[in-house]
């Protein structure tokens, strides 16, 4: 996606490590990145309901580590925390 320098491939590394300690059920993480992903894809709009759950079940069928799924989610929330998208306003769903 980008091209990370140490320091923040640290920072995502470290979130994810956090995200990782909150025991979240892998259904729920799934979805979790299947809205981030979609809310990307869809130029920082906010998308249907029934398109999360399609994108979660393809995610959660292609059965991706635990620790992989964390680190995206996490490193797409650093994205937003750091205004690396110019203009575009922190989503509801970005954790703190």
């Amino acid at each position: 996606m980008f091209d990370y320098n140490n320091d923040v491939k640290h920072d995502i590394s470290v979130a994810a490590y956090f995200l990782t300690e909150k025991e979240i059920d892998f259904d729920r993480l799934c979805w979790m990145l299947a809205e981030r992903q979609l809310y990307l894809q869809n130029n920082f709009q906010k998308v249907d309901q029934n398109y999360i759950k399609q994108r979660a079940t393809n995610i959660y069928q292609t059965s991706p580590p635990y620790d992989v799924i964390c680190w995206l989610i996490s490193e797409i929330d650093l994205l937003f925390k750091r205004n690396y998208f110019k203009n575009i306003p922190k989503p509801h769903f970005i954790l703190d």
